[in-house]
């Protein structure tokens, strides 16, 4: 997931140097509506959906990279349900 989150970045916002305590305020200059728009790009390259809350708590490449595997996880467990 991490890889993916830098490659969006790079794509859409031409950063480079993206590592995974990069904070996306402070060291990587997005804005709030950078970070949902970031968050909706994911979404549709994950096939997983977030929750707005969350992504509004998001301060680093690791936190949206941790919570983006945590949903691809409980999505396939519950498909092997």
């Amino acid at each position: 997931m991490f890889e993916e989150i830098v490659r969006i970045l790079k794509e859409n916002y031409g950063i480079e140097n993206v590592k995974p305590e990069s904070n996306f305020k402070k060291d990587l200059g997005l804005s709030s509506f950078d970070l949902m728009e970031l968050a909706f790009v994911a979404e549709d390259r994950f096939g997983l959906e977030i929750e707005e809350c969350s992504y509004r708590s998001m301060e680093t490449v690791k936190d949206i990279s941790d919570y983006f595997e945590a949903l691809k996880v409980k999505a396939n467990e519950n498909q092997s349900l």
